[in-house]
């Protein structure tokens, strides 16, 4: 796991657990430890990026939209790498699968 979103992972996180927040860990997968809520929790943060991203864009704001891609990569490496998930690995495979996809999969307008 020696790689760039690993190293964003660590540092969100070392930033996040000294300004008092908390960081999610393997733990927080277990079901039954009453602990359910900071995944969910996370999510909705990761979530709260992207809808500032979207009203950042209805203010025709780019400076504000920047940051905000930004927030939503920190928040999102920040739970990956809480998980010991290696992102860089799940985009790879992610992408190499949506190259197999047909074209406009789905039948989807949008």
């Amino acid at each position: 796991m020696d790689n760039l979103l690993y190293f964003l992972g660590t540092k969100a996180n070392e930033n996040a657990s000294s300004k008092g927040w908390d960081v999610v860990t393997p733990d927080d997968w277990n079901f039954e430890d009453g602990k359910q809520y900071k995944i969910p929790a996370k999510l909705s943060l990761i979530h709260a990026e992207v809808s500032e991203a979207t009203e950042a864009y209805r203010k025709r704001d780019f400076e504000n939209f920047k940051e905000e891609l930004a927030d939503i990569v920190i928040r999102t490496v920040g739970l990956a790498k809480g998980l010991e998930i290696d992102l860089l690995a799940e985009v790879i495979m992610k992408m190499s699968k949506n190259s197999e996809r047909t074209y406009k999969h789905g039948g989807k307008v949008l």
